[in-house]
């Protein structure tokens, strides 16, 4: 069904039924970080799961995370991290009121595409870095992705499946959710990061000072920007503009349907305004961090944070952090420069995370101001508790993993190499749940399906005059006005 962009707010305006995606999130996050910490204490519950080396021959592929397992072989690996998170997930399904005989199938799919992405992107020509590596395989030539790459060839079989099989786009579906997979993902990643902020606290707490001014500076400006642009130059009324204006300038499609709801607009215009998020980010991810590495590799927490900034979704964002940083600690190498990594993924997905924060406060103001003074009823009242419930759950699991984990580096120190070993094995299901989320974007990304909506060229008229002409580049001022000259600490 077509839907003109240009209805008004008088008719009958109904909110978005809220998703429990963001509990579900910070279940499955914080039941992988519980088993990963188990094995500080010498009981590996983990290091079954599958890993992929940068490979010549496919034989080679494929390994268990921890050498513990090495006997366990690659391929049965495979199955049981398959057989893990099918169950797991089906339990999520279950509980998200899905269909098991329908889900299950479906993800069964898309596990095996998206992790067959994964290994192509880890063959050495496309994924060996340093001079070292080329010469061990034999190499001619390596286009030096590192297995990142993966990422990128997991996004590009999404969008052709949604391209040019777009009826195995619609059987799909079901299992296609990349805002659960991002979720689950930035809850394990805050042990991650834990672990690389424990070794230079005094650097990650002035990062995460700078992130939340950073935060503040631009939303500040581009919320406020993108709305007069909507409202003035293209004619939208505020039911419209809100939604957009949140969509573009704050997080894209969990700020357009948290701030649509708050307004009581009708549910076709945050849906509307998320799928021009979802197609734009996908540019973002395909284009943006090649900017960054261009650019910025002299400046890697400038890219960092630009793209936190930039690049709307948490998916979206935090994939554009992961190839940045690899492109970004290609180049350094390259000229003998050796940053540690997880830095510039991690500053790129803290300061998504202080954004998701912003939703819910920004969520709470725009249902005052609408309660209480331009859709004023009798009895109606925006109260205080709004905060709460409109808050992303899945960010207390971020914070509860980092503090955690960082807690537990501080306080005994000789726990360090168990740590990390611990937050690999999680970090390797991060990844994972990485890969899924790049593949459902891609799934989700149906160019044409979009332009065939009645009324959708002034959203991409609003869209493409914001975001490209203003929001990166603030963002990107931003961005280098508070990180220019901070650098990752280098490897030892």
């Amino acid at each position: 069904m077509s839907v003109s962009v240009t209805a008004t707010v008088n008719e009958p305006a109904r909110s978005i039924p809220r998703t429990s995606e963001d509990i579900l999130a910070l279940v499955i996050g914080l039941f992988v970080f519980a088993l990963s910490l188990v094995s500080i204490s010498g009981i590996d519950l983990l290091g079954w799961a599958v890993s992929t080396s940068v490979w010549t021959s496919p034989d080679k592929a494929l390994g268990t995370v921890s050498k513990d397992y090495s006997g366990v072989g690659g391929f049965v690996a495979l199955l049981a991290t398959y057989f893990a998170l099918a169950v797991i997930l089906s339990l999520g399904a279950l509980a998200l009121k899905k269909d098991l005989k329908t889900f299950l199938p479906r993800f069964t799919v898309l596990f095996v595409l998206a992790y067959a992405s994964w290994v192509l992107g880890s063959f050495a020509n496309f994924a060996a870095v340093t001079p070292a590596d080329i010469q061990k395989f034999g190499l001619q030539w390596s286009l030096r992705l590192t297995p990142e790459g993966g990422y990128i060839i997991a996004l590009l079989v999404g969008l052709v499946i949604a391209n040019f099989l777009p009826r195995t786009a619609d059987w799909l579906k079901e299992a296609i959710l990349p805002e659960l997979y991002i979720k689950i993902a930035i809850v394990i990643l805050g042990g991650f990061v834990a672990i690389t902020a424990a070794e230079r606290l005094n650097l990650a707490s002035t990062l995460i000072f700078r992130g939340i001014a950073a935060i503040v500076e631009a939303y500040l400006i581009y919320w406020a920007v993108v709305y007069y642009v909507a409202r003035r130059w293209f004619r939208f009324n505020r039911e419209w503009a809100v939604p957009l204006a949140s969509g573009i300038s704050i997080c894209g499609v969990a700020a357009a349907i948290s701030t649509g709801s708050a307004i009581r607009a009708r549910p076709v215009i945050p849906v509307l305004v998320s799928s021009l998020v979802v197609v734009f980010a996908v540019v973002e991810v395909l284009v943006l961090p090649f900017i960054a590495q261009h650019f910025l590799s002299n400046e890697p927490l400038v890219a960092a944070s630009w793209l936190g900034l930039a690049v709307k979704t948490d998916g979206a964002a935090v994939a554009s952090g992961t190839i940045a940083e690899s492109l970004i600690l290609t180049k350094a190498a390259a000229s003998g420069v050796y940053y540690q990594p997880g830095w510039i993924l991690g500053t790129t997905a803290t300061v998504k995370v202080f954004i998701d924060i912003f939703i819910g406060v920004w969520s709470f103001i725009l249902a005052y101001v609408w309660t209480n003074h331009i859709n004023k009823q009798q009895g109606d009242k925006a109260k205080i508790v709004e905060i709460w419930e409109r808050f992303p759950k899945f960010v207390l699991g971020f914070m509860i993993t980092f503090l955690i984990t960082l807690a537990i580096a501080l306080i005994a120190p000789e726990l360090t190499a168990r740590i990390k070993a611990a937050g690999g094995e999680a970090n390797n299901f991060r990844v994972i749940f990485f890969l899924f989320t790049f593949f459902s974007i891609g799934v989700q990304s149906n160019f044409s399906r979009l332009w065939r909506e009645e009324g959708i060229g002034k959203l991409v008229g609003v869209y493409v005059l914001s975001l490209f002409g203003f929001v990166i580049w603030v963002g990107l001022v931003i961005s280098w006005i508070f990180f220019a000259g901070i650098k990752p600490p280098l490897v030892n």
